[in-house]
């Protein structure tokens, strides 16, 4: 497949070859992994490390790439601010930037770890940073199980959250109950998705829902389709339900599967009130 962003590459690699504040410039996301490899809708994620971040900040430097038609920043891992743009139509370049000190950082915490670890590729290396990358990013990825505290701290927090959306609907609050149903809860549901996946020895579970519908149990990704609704209050409640009924089986499962104490006296609660009992 032809690589849709080798001229934008070559034009940053050009540019900060010859940038003396420019430490590295690192390739990762699809462009880089061998499963789940880019393809026509992939974007270009990077690793800017640079003693200037100001010229990546204003967005000087993303002007000598191409024409850019959309740009933004915000936080992102490790105290960096990532440079988001869309050069022409549709051609998505993310930049992280870190000054060297932030980098090293995040690569000895494991943050960098975070976005590294499925692939990268040194693009620009001024500072023997691959010889660190290898130390600190493991090209074994595993997800992490929570610890019985956490468990309990999900699952009462999701159980709360039910009652707070129910009373935002009886109130007439359609936005804030919809926005609490399909996002938060659902944020909470995915958590627990990716427990029961790890319970079922799924050993890669994607951040933030990513390829979902690949490692997820396809019981799991049918029930969804039930969990999500329309900006209406009648559907909105059925989501609610069956969001509810989804996570409770869910967590039952990982309790009994990990020998964790499972909070029944809230499940029972919010059963309760959003059985109008």
């Amino acid at each position: 497949m032809q690589d849709r962003y080798s001229d934008i590459k070559s034009k940053i690699i050009e540019q900060c070859e010859n940038d003396s504040e420019v430490r590295a410039i690192i390739a990762i996301g699809s462009s880089t992994r061998a499963n789940t490899p880019a393809d026509e809708f992939s974007d270009l994620d990077l690793i800017i490390v640079t003693e200037n971040t100001e010229k990546w900040y204003a967005g000087e430097y993303p002007e000598l790439f191409g024409r850019v038609s959309i740009s933004f920043t915000e936080p992102t891992l490790g105290g960096g601010i990532e440079r988001r743009c869309i050069y022409d139509a549709d051609k998505d370049v993310d930049m992280i930037i870190f000054t060297p000190l932030q980098f090293s950082s995040a690569l000895k915490k494991g943050e960098a770890g975070l976005v590294m670890n499925r692939g990268y590729k040194m693009l620009i290396d001024k500072d023997g940073y691959a010889e660190k990358a290898a130390e600190y990013v493991s090209p074994e990825i595993s997800s992490e199980e929570i610890t019985e505290s956490e468990f309990e701290n999900l699952v009462n927090d999701f159980y709360f959250h039910n009652i707070w959306a129910l009373k935002k609907l009886k109130r007439g609050e359609l936005w804030s109950a919809k926005m609490c149903i399909d996002s938060y809860l659902k944020s909470r549901l995915l958590k627990m998705i990716e427990q029961y996946q790890l319970c079922k020895n799924t050993k890669d579970v994607w951040h933030d829902g990513r390829f979902l519908d690949s490692w997820a149990e396809s019981s799991v990704t049918e029930r969804l389709k039930k969990c999500f609704a329309h900006y209406d209050s009648d559907d909105c409640m059925a989501a609610l339900l069956e969001t509810h009924s989804l996570f409770a089986f869910l967590a039952e499962f990982v309790a009994k599967k990990r020998g964790f104490s499972y909070p029944e006296a809230a499940k029972k609660c919010a059963a309760k009130y959003l059985s109008g009992k």
